[in-house]
């Protein structure tokens, strides 16, 4: 199967391919998946489907507000007035200091709510078809190229491309806002750009299917997924300055 990758245009989008040009790419099959020998490869050399995030002490998250150049020269400003005997320079400097600290951590605190958020959206029981067989695998232990069984109900547990789908709709308002849900359809589409709302034949991680079913093959798994990308820009936040700072 290696030697037919060449059959696939190397530029070609994945809502332009075709079923045959899918299944070449990522080594699988349109019926019986991938082995399960070939799914712990994957598994080990991509780990598993989840998205990471460090967790801290709330007392260090707080404690490393001040770990900042500009606040080592404010608290020495702040003692050096003291000794001044300007206690209400010191004390506005102080004031100062403690209020960058406080919204600082709550900025973080809400990031870590939305990370936490992010990651149960990929915590699910899932069928895949590997071996020819229909198995029920944690979503985490998912990998690239493996074939997932959707119905009515069920959360999306990676990035997939449709092959087949049957009456299907999803709700995608955790990706793209839209409260309404959107009809999915395995046929290619036949456009170099396509926004994200519009792949009608892609099915998203931390999404759901409300109606009918179908079959997709993963295409991208825990930080690859275009919700571990949005973590990522949730991660980012937790590293930008406070208004405070920006001002200073």
């Amino acid at each position: 199967m290696a030697d037919n990758m060449n059959e696939v245009p190397p530029d070609q989008k994945l809502w332009q391919s075709s079923t045959d040009e899918l299944v070449k790419k990522y080594h699988t099959d349109a019926e019986d998946g991938i082995s399960e020998q070939e799914a712990a490869k994957r598994l080990a050399q991509d780990g598993y489907n989840e998205l990471t995030a460090k967790k801290k002490s709330k007392l260090l998250q707080f404690l490393l507000q001040f770990n900042n150049s500009i606040i080592y020269i404010l608290i020495a400003a702040a003692v050096i007035t003291l000794f001044m005997h300007h206690y209400s320079d010191s004390a506005v400097i102080g004031i100062v200091i403690i209020a960058n600290a406080f919204i600082g951590f709550f900025q973080e605190m809400q990031a870590d709510n939305a990370l936490s958020k992010i990651k149960e959206l990929l915590v699910s029981q899932n069928y895949v078809i590997r071996d020819g067989h229909k198995i029920e695998v944690p979503a985490r232990e998912l990998v690239v190229g493996d074939l997932v069984n959707l119905e009515a109900g069920d959360a999306v547990p990676a990035d997939l491309r449709l092959i087949s789908a049957d009456n299907m709709r999803a709700q995608e308002s955790t990706l793209t806002g839209e409260s309404n849900s959107v009809e999915k359809t395995e046929d290619p589409i036949d456009k170099d750009s396509v926004p994200l709302a519009e792949r009608s034949n892609m099915a998203f991680a931390s999404t759901a299917i409300t109606q009918g079913s179908g079959v997709g093959i993963v295409i991208a798994t825990g930080e690859e997924t275009q919700i571990g990308q949005i973590q990522q820009s949730v991660a980012e936040v937790k590293s930008q300055v406070t208004p405070l700072m920006k001002n200073l």
